[in-house]
């Protein structure tokens, strides 16, 4: 059973995974706002991918089974400050709801403790309930609404 297999992560590759990671991006942008019109271009995002790659490297990850990714994450924590953020939280279509999510969250912890982080923000669109669930879930609270955004906010 797939959900009961082991996840393994790697650092994104904008090159040789940049199908994987534009389409995650549109996947995220369709689940989120309906659309992916916010969308600036392959050529834009890849570039912007290559410079949080450059900075975090270990925040910026697929999360692989055997060798094919079912899922991405962007986190980072800026250098000197107490909060991380969550660029983008991915599970291809397929795997959500099997708890591939809630493992990739056990990451991102880690990860964000690593950088001696005392809390962790993300925004959702408030039209994805299903995200706003699954962040509850772990323990996220909505802190303000930011335009068609919730600014979302967990303490480490």
């Amino acid at each position: 059973m797939i959900a009961a297999t082991t996840l393994a992560y790697r650092t994104i590759d904008p090159v040789a995974d940049a199908d994987f990671a534009v389409e995650a991006y549109l996947d995220a942008c369709r689940a989120s706002y309906g659309t992916d019109a916010s969308f600036t271009g392959r050529a834009r995002h890849l570039a912007w991918l290559r410079s949080r790659v450059e900075e975090f490297p270990d925040g910026h990850v697929l999360a692989l089974v055997d060798g094919r990714p079912v899922g991405q994450m962007e986190l980072q924590v800026p250098y000197g400050m107490p909060t991380g953020y969550v660029n983008l939280y991915y599970v291809i279509p397929d795997l959500r709801g099997l708890g591939f999510a809630q493992r990739m969250h056990e990451y991102a912890v880690r990860y964000f403790r690593s950088w001696e982080a005392a809390s962790v923000e993300l925004h959702v669109a408030a039209r994805n309930e299903r995200a706003m669930r699954f962040y509850r879930s772990l323990g996220y609270r909505a802190v303000r609404r930011e335009g068609r955004l919730w600014r979302m906010e967990k303490s480490l």
